[in-house]
């Protein structure tokens, strides 16, 4: 299946991820990884990603965990919302995966 940029979700994705680091203005990990992904932001954000991107800056250091103790909000689920769209959005397979762990997920009532 060839993925297909869908620029309103990716736009929505990259402000959503944005807003995300702008929150940990605490935080020099946290703002580094914004002033490096500003450029590829502003790009989605304009329109001017037309085909998908299979390699997005900074996978390793989420695949690491870096950034997992910043959860409130949370710059991963951000982050790999915004990778997914880059590359097309996500395959039948990881919408799969991602069910499965929903499903495992217990959920929190307020």
């Amino acid at each position: 299946m060839n993925q297909v940029i869908d620029p309103i979700k990716l736009k929505a994705a990259a402000e959503h991820l944005e807003w995300v680091l702008r929150q940990y203005l605490d935080s020099e990990d946290v703002q580094d990884l914004l002033r490096s992904l500003l450029p590829l932001l502003e790009d989605a954000k304009t329109g001017r990603v037309l085909e998908p991107v299979e390699s997005i800056p900074f996978a390793y250091s989420f695949a690491d965990g870096t950034y997992t103790s910043y959860k409130d909000p949370d710059v991963d689920g951000a982050y790999y919302q915004f990778a997914a769209e880059m590359r097309g959005g996500r395959s039948e397979q990881e919408e799969r995966i991602m069910a499965r762990i929903r499903a495992m997920t217990p959920r929190t009532e307020p």
